[in-house]
């Protein structure tokens, strides 16, 4: 059953007060300073109804937070940036500017409507949801690999994309023309919206480390295997015309290779029979194709071809704007009612959108909750200060923030 929206306004208050991880929360956004030295130079924004902003809220204190986030109740709760005085006084001060934030990325499947065919738009399946764990994957190796970014959390966004927060302190101390490099040297798609899998002055002959490291990742565990039947991308010969950017004599000699292979399933073998090197190893001398030695850059056409559809297609300006405002984790999608919930990367692959937290279902299960806390014999639980949210749907989300929290204290 889909959310109801009108149950909103009755569901934000009860969840705001007894499920939103506010000590982990402030833990993060602490960093592992005292208060009064960072947490109250960070903006916050109120979303409220009828998209009233509530912009330049900053607070002192767990404390203070918590009585604002309580009293308003808002239905969109943004972070932005630390600045160099405290946002609730940004009119006093002429020089008043952002300084800090984490490096942000957002990943939205909209962008890849164009080569999804099982959903559109907002839908989310289980089979488009291999486009997120896939660039989730790729592009959390690459913050690790080339930038050695510790300190990396993914944010389901309650509908149809993904966050990624950087805390390193290096990384919040990035300039905007650092920003921009970053996000540039990560975005791979050129503005034709074309994936560039090569570069070299030599037609093309080379291929970047990065376009390895991704394409081996694409590749490792079968899930782009899966996609490519599901999404029925090697239904019709049209790949062979717009996605293996073959040279002309390379298209000749794959037209040839594959009479006969009319099926996806033996098309796919076909493709990683002829291009992929650990494929073509791996079948040895029963490699039907094992004398076919492409050349030039039709040595790479399948890097391109699987790049194209799974590589991380970036809103680079979410990244490169130190003042940015960005969805905060454990907020309330309002058209869904889900909750932002932080993910294992590692696990990401058996997340369900259909069954992320929703508020309406963590609201309701606070009763139960309670109960059992009632019928607990330990009177050391009983005197314990009672964190619904480390019960229940929203627990293992929150072992996910609270395991980043502590990380990015230290990074």
């Amino acid at each position: 059953m889909s959310y109801n929206s009108i149950r909103l306004t009755q569901d934000l208050p009860v969840y705001y007060k007894n499920f939103f991880p506010v000590k982990p929360f402030i833990k993060w956004l602490r960093y592992g300073l005292g208060f009064g030295e960072y947490l109250n130079r960070r903006e916050f924004a109120f979303i409220l109804a009828d998209d009233v902003h509530i912009r330049y809220r900053s607070y002192h204190d767990e404390l203070s937070f918590f009585k604002a986030l309580t009293s308003t109740n808002p239905e969109k709760l943004d972070i932005g940036a630390v600045y160099n005085h405290e946002p609730i006084n940004n009119k006093r001060h002429t020089d008043y500017q952002a300084v800090e934030r984490e490096l942000v990325f957002d990943i939205d499947l909209t962008d890849y409507d164009n080569i999804r065919n099982c959903c559109k738009e907002a839908t989310v399946c289980p089979k488009c949801w291999k486009f997120m764990v896939l660039a989730v994957k790729i592009l959390d190796f690459l913050l690790d690999d080339m930038f050695g970014f510790n300190a990396r959390m993914w944010v389901f966004s309650g509908r149809r994309g993904v966050h990624c927060w950087v805390g390193d302190k290096k990384a919040r101390m990035l300039t905007n023309n650092h920003r921009s490099a970053v996000a540039t040297r990560l975005n791979l798609f050129k503005k034709n919206g074309q994936f560039e899998a090569t570069e070299g002055k030599a037609k093309n002959t080379r291929v970047p480390p990065i376009v390895r490291d991704a394409y081996n990742i694409a590749m490792k565990d079968g899930t782009f295997g899966e996609m490519v039947l599901e999404q029925g991308w090697l239904e019709n010969d049209d790949f062979l015309k717009d996605e293996l950017l073959l040279t002309d004599k390379g298209k000749k000699e794959l037209i040839e290779n594959l009479e006969g292979y009319d099926t996806p399933e033996k098309r796919w073998h076909a493709l990683r029979a002829m291009f992929d090197e650990d494929y073509r190893r791996k079948l040895g001398s029963e490699n039907e194709f094992k004398d076919y030695h492409p050349q030039g850059r039709d040595r790479f056409a399948l890097h391109t071809f699987v790049l194209q559809k799974c590589y991380p297609r970036l809103d680079v300006n979410v990244s490169t704007g130190t003042n940015h405002l960005l969805k905060s984790p454990f907020c309330i999608h309002p058209k869904t009612g889900n909750v932002a919930v932080p993910l294992n990367v590692d696990k990401i692959a058996e997340f369900d959108v259909s069954k992320c937290p929703r508020i309406d279902r963590v609201v309701e299960e606070l009763a139960s909750l309670q109960a059992d806390r009632e019928a607990d014999e330990n009177e050391d639980s009983k005197n314990r200060k009672f964190l619904a949210y480390k019960h229940g749907l929203l627990a293992p989300y929150v072992e996910n923030f609270e395991k980043f929290a502590n990380l990015a204290a230290t990074s």
